[in-house]
C-alpha cells in the first residue's frame, strides 16, 4: 500500500505539474530514503529480528525497544544535518523546501523503524491496516495541495502520512510491552552490531537506485531528470512486493532457525523459488507493457522514459530476488556476508555510472549502473544464502 501510494504520488505530480517538478520531488524523496538507510532501516530490521527471536523463546525484552528508540533520535539529528545542506546546495531546494526535507527525513525514518518493530512483535495485520490508513491520508492531502495550487507544500502530504503511521505505532508498541518479562536481555552490542552491518548493506543495495536519482538530477537538466524519475517510479512498485515480503520473512526466518536450523534451510529454498517465480511474472508483465504503461500513467510527454524503464526493471528484478536471500543471511548470523556482497555490487554500479558518462547521457549511465550493480550484488547474495552456514570453530 505504501509503495502504491508513493507511486501514485509521483504520477499525480508528473501529470499535473510536469517533468521538472517531478524531478525535484523525486530527488528529495530519494535523498530521504538514502539517509534513512544510514541507520533507521537497519535498526528496524535488527528490532524485527531480536523481538521475533525473543518471542519464539518465550520472552519479549522491552529494553530492545529502548535501545532502538535512543539510537533513532541520535541518527535523525545526524541525517537532518547531512540532508538539508545537500538538498539546498545540489538538489534545488529553497530554505523552506529544506525544512520540509528535514521533516520528511524524520517522518520516513520513523515509519520504517516502527514498521520493523511491529513486524517483530507479530502484528502484521495491524501494520497492513495502518499502512492503508496512512496511505489514504497521504493521497487525500496531496489532492488538496494540487487542487489549491500550493506547489511549495508538495512534500507535506507524504511526510504527514508517514508521521501518522510512526506516531501511532510507537505509542502502541511502547504501552503494550512495558509489562513484559525482561529476564532475557539482548546485549546492546549485539543489537547495534546487527543494525550497523544491516544499515551498511542496505545502503549499498537499496541505496543504489535512489543514489542514481540524485546522480541524474545533478548531471542532467530537470526535465531530463524528470524522465528518469518517471521511469524509476514505474520500476519500483513491483520491488515493493519483495520488500514487503522481506519484512514479513525476517521474523519468520528467525523463528524457523530457533525451531530447526536444518529444516529452515529447506524452507528458505522453497520460499526463494516461490518468490522468484512471483517476481518473474510481475516484472515480466510490466516489462512487456512498458511503452503502454508510461503512456497511461504519465502521458505522451514522458515517452523518453520507456527505454529507461525497461533497463531499470531488469535491475530492480534481480535486486528483489537478492533481497529475499539477504533476509535469510541476516537471520542466520551472516549479515556481514550480505553486506560485503551488496557493497561489491554498489561499487560496480557507481563505477559504471561514472564511466558511462563518457559514452551515454546521464540517464542511461545511471540505468546501466543500477543494472550492473544489482546483478553483481544479487548473484553473490543468492550464492552465499544457498550455502550451508559454517559451524563455529572450536
Amino acid at each position: 500500500m505504501q509503495g502504491l501510494a508513493r507511486f501514485a504520488y509521483t504520477v499525480l505530480i508528473g501529470r499535473f505539474l510536469g517533468a521538472s517538478e517531478l524531478a525535484h520531488v523525486s530527488a528529495w524523496l530519494a535523498l530521504a530514503l538514502i539517509l534513512s538507510l544510514l541507520w533507521p532501516t537497519g535498526a528496524a530490521n535488527a528490532a524485527s529480528h531480536f523481538l521475533a527471536h525473543s518471542r519464539a523463546s518465550g520472552h519479549t525484552p522491552q529494553h530492545v525497544l529502548s535501545l532502538i528508540a535512543r539510537s533513532f533520535w541520535l541518527s535523525s539529528l545526524g541525517m537532518v544535518v547531512i540532508g538539508v545542506p545537500i538538498a539546498c546546495l545540489w538538489l534545488g531546494a529553497s530554505l523552506l523546501d529544506g525544512l520540509f526535507v528535514a521533516l520528511l527525513i524524520v517522518a520516513y525514518s520513523g515509519y520504517i523503524l516502527t514498521r520493523g518493530i511491529e513486524m517483530g512483535l507479530g502484528r502484521v495485520a495491524r501494520v497492513a491496516w495502518w499502512d492503508i490508513i496512512s496511505s489514504l491520508v497521504t493521497m487525500t492531502l496531496l489532492i488538496v495541495v494540487l487542487v489549491s495550487g500550493a506547489s511549495t507544500l508538495l512534500l507535506l502530504p507524504i511526510t504527514i502520512g508517514y508521521a501518522v503511521f510512526g506516531v501511532q505505532t510507537w505509542i502502541t508498541a511502547s504501552r503494550g510491552h512495558q509489562h513484559l518479562d525482561q529476564a532475557v536481555l539482548v546485549p546492546p552490542r549485539e543489537v547495534y552490531r546487527l543494525a550497523g552491518w544491516n544499515s551498511l548493506g542496505l545502503l549499498a543495495s537499496n541505496g543504489l537506485i535512489q543514489l542514481a536519482m540524485v546522480f541524474v538530477f545533478i548531471v542532467e537538466t530537470p526535465d531530463q531528470a524528470g524522465q528518469f524519475a518517471a521511469a524509476m517510479s514505474l520500476a519500483t512498485p513491483a520491488s515493493m512486493l519483495a520488500q514487503a515480503i522481506s519484512q514479513v520473512l525476517i521474523p519468520r526466518f528467525s523463528e524457523w532457525n530457533v525451531e530447526d536450523a536444518v529444516s529452515s534451510r529447506h524452507r528458505f529454498r522453497m520460499v526463494l523459488l516461490a518468490v522468484t517465480g512471483l517476481l518473474t511474472v510481475a516484472f515480466g508483465v510490466v516489462w512487456a507493457l512498458s511503452d503502454w504503461i508510461v503512456l497511461l500513467f504519465f502521458g505522451p510527454d514522458f515517452a523518453p522514459a520507456s527505454p529507461l524503464l525497461r533497463l531499470l526493471l531488469g535491475g530492480v528484478y534481480v535486486f528483489s530476488i537478492g533481497l529475499i536471500a539477504s533476509s535469510y543471511l541476516i537471520t542466520t548470523g551472516r549479515t556481514a556476508q550480505a553486506t560485503v556482497a551488496s557493497l561489491l555490487g554498489f561499487a560496480v554500479g557507481i563505477l559504471v555510472m561514472l564511466a558511462g558518462l563518457l559514452w551515454w547521457p546521464g540517464s542511461l549511465a545511471a540505468c546501466y549502473g543500477v543494472l550492473a550493480g544489482y546483478v553483481v550484488g544479487a548473484a553473490l547474495t543468492v550464492v552465499l544464502s544457498l550455502r550451508a552456514k559454517r559451524a563455529p570453530r572450536p
